[in-house]
């Protein structure tokens, strides 16, 4: 008896073979990373990891806040990371697919102490949730920044308001405007829309 194999069936097994790691890239929640990766290849976003404490010396804040920019190729992306109004950058590499991770060739201030290092080893990144609506990301710059329902603002009740160094991913964008949400609700999503001159994005933020 002849076994005889389509094109079509072939064209399946092959499709079947692809390991994992190939499968496409995915915008989303990697855990403290929240990152966009568009169909050009183009990758940014705002990594946010804080350890809680009240400022006393005997419980300190720590951060660990940047941004992330670069470009994916085959899976993996050199990316420059810096903190707002800092003149320093910070190389890296940004692996995805199977096992994402991101190594840096420095830590950032505070990242020690709130998420550990990034230099001698990779930081393993797990996808938590798509966000296929996220076209950005960035960090509050401003001292106060009202979340208004819609632009341009209008005078009204009291709204709520982030503060300096909150990070939030881009929805949308309007002249001088962009529809963000807060990424460290503790409680459902808060959104709203932000004067774009209160936020530094980690790159062009879609039209």
């Amino acid at each position: 008896m002849t076994f005889r194999l389509s094109l079509l069936g072939f064209g399946a097994l092959l499709l079947a073979s692809v390991p994992s790691s190939a499968s496409p890239m995915l915008s989303g929640s990697y855990g403290p990373l929240a990152l966009i990766v568009g169909e050009d290849g183009a990758v940014n976003g705002v990594f946010a990891e804080r350890r809680v404490g009240n400022g006393t010396p005997e419980a300190p804040q720590f951060g660990c806040l940047f941004l992330l920019e670069g470009r994916l190729e085959g899976g993996e992306a050199d990316v420059v990371t810096w903190f707002p109004g800092e003149a320093e950058r910070i190389r890296g590499e940004l692996r995805l697919g199977a096992e994402p991770n991101l190594q840096l060739e420095k830590n950032h201030g505070g990242c020690l102490m709130a998420s550990g290092d990034m230099r001698d080893a990779p930081y393993d990144l797990l996808l938590d949730e798509r966000r296929d609506d996220w076209i950005g990301a960035g960090l509050v710059t401003a001292g106060r920044a009202i979340l208004h329902p819609s632009p341009p603002a209008a005078p009204g009740r009291r709204r709520p308001y982030l503060v300096r160094f909150d990070p939030v991913a881009v929805l949308a964008r309007r002249p001088g405007w962009i529809h963000v949400e807060y990424l460290e609700a503790a409680d459902g999503r808060v959104t709203g829309w932000l004067r774009e001159a209160d936020v530094t994005l980690s790159a062009s933020s879609g039209p």
